[in-house]
């Protein structure tokens, strides 16, 4: 097998602008007002049973989307060519257990042909982009704790290589995981939680965080614990919403992987060899943007 030169180069980087970002944390029995009204008023008006059979998490999920956009100014945005990528924790477990119980207990007439389509992996993703129009990839990454990395590593992989005009990903869980009964009902004292961010390539203009996930560097296993499947709100509520030049977060992830978020001071992006900012980011290793090449 001939050797992989680009791994042996050093840690490598991509880097994006985070153009928009949102999360929501509903109890369950929040989830069938948001079924009816997922967005704030002004959100694209959807079919009255477009989430009648949709996961709570494609509910929260979809939710978290249409806050971000309404929050950050989007409204006027046409997401045509984006992307959109899904990290669920265990999505469709719960009813599936239920959906087995029926099985067993009448038939293949007990189970409702909704639950494939709407408790699958890949639901969340194909839910928005129909309800935001998109042509550009959708897909589930994951599925289960270890997804909430994963999809990062999906979504830089599309920027760098792909080039979209941005991408929407989201992640998505229900705290505790808990069975159904055999009417679809849940424990009440569960809660819905999802976060959604949109990421666009870098520009100049610095009023937007910025966000790297830097791949091959660090020790092959994280020191600590494995950080909470929401580790990027937690960056965000640190990193804070008023812009200070310089400031950056950083979360080793572990395996090599390390995600970091910040607010632009000074940086040159090389597009056709012209130098035009350097990134305040002060990891070493090859720098990529979707479109742009960063150099110290």
């Amino acid at each position: 097998m001939n050797p992989n030169h680009e791994s042996a180069a050093g840690p490598r980087a991509v880097v994006c602008d985070l153009a928009a970002h949102a999360a929501v944390r509903v109890p369950l029995d929040a989830v069938a007002g948001l079924r009816r009204q997922p967005g704030p008023p002004g959100s694209p008006v959807l079919p009255v049973t477009f989430l009648k059979h949709a996961d709570e998490q494609t509910v929260v999920g979809l939710s978290a989307i249409f806050q971000a956009i309404a929050n950050h100014g989007l409204r006027d945005v046409s997401f045509r060519d984006w992307g959109v990528l899904a990290a669920p924790r265990f999505l469709g477990r719960a009813a599936m257990i239920t959906a087995q119980q029926r099985f067993l207990a009448e038939g293949a007439w007990g189970v409702s042909p909704h639950v494939i389509p709407h408790r699958s992996l890949h639901s969340i993703s194909g839910t928005v982009s129909h309800a935001l129009k998109t042509n550009g990839p959708n897909f589930g990454v994951g599925g289960g704790h270890g997804g909430a990395v994963e999809v990062l590593l999906a979504a830089a992989a599309l920027l760098e290589r792909v080039r979209l005009p941005g991408l929407w990903v989201v992640w998505a869980a229900q705290e505790p995981d808990g069975a159904m009964d055999l009417a679809g009902h849940g424990d009440p004292a569960t809660a819905c939680r999802a976060l959604a961010v949109a990421l666009v390539p870098v520009t100049l203009d610095g009023n937007r965080p910025r966000l790297q996930l830097e791949v091959g560097g660090g020790t092959e296993r994280g020191d600590g614990p494995f950080p909470d499947y929401f580790y990027l709100e937690t960056l965000l509520n640190r990193l804070g919403t008023a812009p200070e030049p310089g400031r950056k977060v950083v979360q080793d992830l572990g395996a090599g992987i390390r995600v970091g978020l910040e607010w632009p001071a000074r940086f040159v992006a090389r597009t056709n060899g012209v130098a035009i900012g350097t990134p305040g980011f002060a990891a070493q290793g090859s720098y990529l943007t979707a479109g742009a090449e960063i150099e110290r």
